[in-house]
């Protein structure tokens, strides 16, 4: 029997009534969060707290020490990135110009300031337009920086366009005699040679061999911190050379290579003396290259020729000065 009553409908719109009503009502777990909040403040503030967090950090930076530590220990060199890479394993740590006597090179001329240098100081060998002729001196130190043993296998002069040219002429050339000794691996080097490579005299008075390759090779070995020097004597007999140096190491089980260069990174430099010193402009020299054996009344300043003179004078076994 059909009912005459009004059907309810559904509707999604808010009354005022039900948002009093949702007002009034407060979740059970917001309530538990406003009476658990003050408590969570007072646990942070507490001196137990902030010990932990000290405690947590210094455990976290012994972590990483030690796992920094097993990572050196266990992986080679070449597989771990950064500062522990091969690349940096070898330090140049001085390259040295030690050459005091012989014979050197004024490109573009001496000019007044150079010459006044001549017989006071020292600073014309450092002069950029400086030159070493015949032979050079150089003492290279390096040190291991890795923290395992680095093993140098080689060190390869590169010529600069793959080999030398003329010899240097014209210019003025400078006889500077002297001594010196250095404490260090002595090492020798042709340079205008075919093959240049570093060499070592051989035993009981033979001919130098290879130091670094052949039947009697040696290697360097550097630990970290360790520093080892020595001293490159290179000759030229006819050419003018530019050259750096190729060093290759093995360390960790990874290769390596690293470049040597004279100071300010530029290229070693040498020229072979001229047959004729004609060929050169002008000569200077310290009285000790023309005075008597014995004579004590040397003069200070040194002496001053044309190549053309000095060519002409050298032909005396024991040329006079010339009169100043």
């Amino acid at each position: 029997m059909p009912r005459n009553r009004p059907v309810a409908r559904r509707t999604d719109a808010l009354t005022r009534a039900s948002v009093r009503r949702s007002a009034t009502r407060a979740p059970a777990g917001a309530i538990a969060e406003e009476g658990a909040a003050p408590g969570r403040l007072r646990w942070l503030k507490s001196p137990a707290a902030w010990l932990l967090t000290i405690v947590l950090t210094v455990a976290a930076v012994t972590f990483q020490d030690v796992l920094t530590a097993s990572v050196k220990t266990i992986l080679p060199l070449d597989r771990v990135p950064d500062r522990l890479s091969p690349q940096g394993a070898i330090e140049v740590v001085e390259v040295k110009n030690v050459k005091y006597f012989g014979y050197y090179l004024v490109r573009g001329g001496a000019d007044a300031e150079f010459r006044r240098s001549l017989p006071l100081t020292e600073e014309w060998r450092e002069d950029p337009r400086t030159v070493d002729v015949e032979t050079s001196e150089w003492v290279i130190t390096l040190q291991g920086r890795a923290s395992q043993q680095v093993r140098i296998t080689d060190i390869v002069p590169e010529i600069e366009g793959g080999s030398c040219k003329a010899a240097l002429t014209g210019d003025s050339l400078v006889h500077a005699p002297s001594a010196g000794a250095q404490d260090v691996i002595p090492l020798q080097l042709k340079v205008d040679s075919p093959q240049p490579r570093l060499e070592v005299d051989g035993k009981d008075g033979e001919d130098a061999e290879p130091y670094f390759t052949g039947s009697g090779a040696k290697h360097i070995t550097l630990n970290q911190n360790e520093s080892e020097a020595f001293l490159v004597q290179a000759t030229a007999e006819k050419g003018y050379c530019r050259w750096r140096y190729r060093v290759h190491y093995q360390v960790g089980g990874g290769v390596a290579e690293t470049t040597i260069s004279a100071p300010k990174g530029k290229p070693f430099e040498l020229t072979a003396r001229l047959p004729d010193s004609a060929g050169y402009d002008e000569v200077f020299f310290p009285p000790t290259d023309c005075a008597s054996p014995g004579k004590e009344d040397l003069p200070e300043a040194w002496f001053e020729q044309t190549g053309a003179e000095y060519a002409r004078d050298r032909k005396d076994p024991s040329p006079p000065c010339p009169e100043s």
